[in-house]
C-alpha cells in the first residue's frame, strides 16, 4: 500500500507521533487535515533529505535494512532482528535499544501497523522506499566521486560460471576423479581442470583456517569452491569410495540446455552460503549495485562507506569480507564489473544483471544453507 491509504487506516495517534516529529502545523483534532499535512511532509524531498542528514550510521543501518527489504508486510520479529544487527556493539540492553529503534521508525513514518486481523504485522509505504533510498544514495554521491570515464580495460565475467560448471560435469564424464586423504582432488587433476574454465585459479594445500564459506572452501580457490559445492549441493556430483564422480542427475543436467535458471539459482546459492558468515549479504548485494550505477567507483570508497556495517568473521576482517567475499564473488557471479585506473587503483560498476534480476529479488527472505 502507498502511504496515502496507509494513512486513512492508521491510528490517531501515530499521526499526531509523526506530526509531532516533522513538526506540521495542523489542526490535531482534524484527521483529515493532519494527514493531508503528513502527505506534503512525509513525501517531500527536502523533508526526507534532512531526515536522511540526521541519521547515525547505526539509523541509517536500520532504514537499509527495511527499505532494501521488498517484502510489503514484515512481522515484530523481522523488526527486532534488523533492529538487533544495527547494535552488535550493544550487547546490554540490546533488546530494550531494538524496541526503541522501532518506535522512532515508527514516529518517522517508516513503518505502521498492517491492516489485517494479524498482531504483530507491519508494513512500510511503498511509494517511500526509493525516495528514501535515493536520498541515501545522492548524500553518499555527494561525498564521493564516481569515475564516469571507466578504465580502458576491466573484467566482466557474465554468466562464465554457469558455462564452467557444465565444463566441471563435462570433465566428471569422462572418468571419475581420485580425492585425496583430506577429501580434495588432486593438485594434477584440479589443474588440467582449471585450464578449460574461463577464470584461472591456482590450486590450494589444504587450509583448515578456510572455512565458513562451503563445504569445500579449505580445499579448493573461491570460485571452485562455489562452483563445486553448487553442484555438490544439487546432487549433480558425488564424493564415495576416495572418488567424485558425476551422478545420474549430473549427466541429464549435462544433456540439457540451460538458460537464466541455472544462472539466477547460482546467485541465490551463494547468498544462501555465505549468509551464515556474512548476516549483512543480502543489503550489501542489494546496495552495492545502487551505488556503482551510471559509473565506476573506487574500492577505497566502497571500503570507507560499508565495512562500518560488516562484523569480522573469525580470520576475515570487515574489509576482507567487503573485497574478497562479497565484490570478487559478484564480479564471478556477474553482478560487477571491475578494473583498475591509470593509479591502479581498483574500481568496480554495477552490471545489466545486477540493475535488472537484482533488484526483483529479495535476498532478505533466504534462508542459510550449511551443507554435510
Amino acid at each position: 500500500m502507498n502511504l496515502a491509504e496507509i494513512l486513512v487506516y492508521t491510528d490517531i495517534r501515530q499521526l499526531h507521533q509523526i506530526a509531532n516529529h516533522y513538526g506540521c502545523e495542523c489542526n490535531p483534532h482534524s484527521k483529515n487535515e493532519l494527514i493531508t499535512s503528513l502527505l506534503s511532509s512525509l513525501r517531500h524531498r527536502l523533508t526526507i533529505s534532512a531526515e536522511i542528514e540526521q541519521l547515525t550510521k547505526e539509523e541509517t543501518h536500520f532504514l537499509l535494512l527495511l527499505f532494501l527489504d521488498k517484502r510489503t508486510v514484515l512481522s515484530l520479529e523481522d523488526l527486532l532482528a534488523k533492529a538487533g544487527m544495527t547494535l552488535e556493539n550493544q550487547k546490554e540492553k540490546k533488546q530494550e535499544e531494538a524496541r526503541r529503534y522501532i518506535a522512532q521508525a515508527m514516529r518517522r513514518g517508516w513503518i505502521f501497523p498492517a491492516k489485517s486481523k494479524t498482531v504483530g504485522q507491519y508494513q512500510i509505504p511503498l511509494d517511500i522506499r526509493e525516495p528514501y533510498l535515493q536520498a541515501w544514495l545522492e548524500k553518499w554521491r555527494n561525498k564521493n566521486e564516481l569515475v564516469i570515464q571507466g578504465p580502458e580495460a576491466y573484467r566482466d565475467e557474465g554468466t562464465a560460471l554457469c558455462d564452467d560448471i557444465m565444463q566441471f560435469l563435462r570433465f566428471l564424464s569422462q572418468e571419475p576423479v581420485p580425492l585425496t586423504a583430506e577429501g580434495g582432488m588432486y593438485k594434477r587433476h584440479q589443474q588440467q581442470l582449471f585450464q578449460f574454465l574461463h577464470v584461472k585459479e591456482e590450486p590450494l594445500l589444504p587450509q583448515k583456517w578456510r572455512f565458513g564459506y562451503g563445504l569445500h572452501f579449505d580445499l579448493y580457490p573461491d570460485r571452485f569452491s562455489l562452483l563445486y559445492d553448487f553442484c555438490y549441493f544439487h546432487k549433480w556430483i558425488e564424493e564415495r569410495d576416495s572418488r567424485v564422480s558425476l551422478t545420474e542427475s549430473g549427466s541429464e543436467r549435462l544433456v540439457s540446455s540451460y538458460g537464466d535458471q541455472l544462472y539466477h539459482d547460482l546467485i541465490r546459492f551463494w547468498m544462501r552460503l555465505y549468509k551464515r558468515a556474512i548476516p549483512n549479504l543480502p543489503m550489501l548485494v542489494q546496495l552495492l549495485p545502487l551505488i556503482a550505477s551510471g559509473g565506476w567507483v573506487h574500492q577505497g570508497a566502497l571500503l570507507e562507506t560499508l565495512q562500518f556495517w560488516i562484523k569480522e568473521f573469525y580470520y576475515d576482517s570487515p574489509s576482507d569480507i567487503l573485497v574478497n567475499r562479497v565484490c570478487k564473488m559478484m564480479v564471478h557471479l556477474g553482478l560487477l564489473r571491475v578494473g583498475q585506473d591509470d593509479q591502479e587503483q581498483w574500481l568496480y560498476t554495477a552490471t545489466y544483471a545486477s540493475q535488472t534480476w537484482l533488484r526483483k529479488y529479495n535476498g532478505f527472505t533466504e534462508t542459510t544453507i550449511l551443507l554435510k
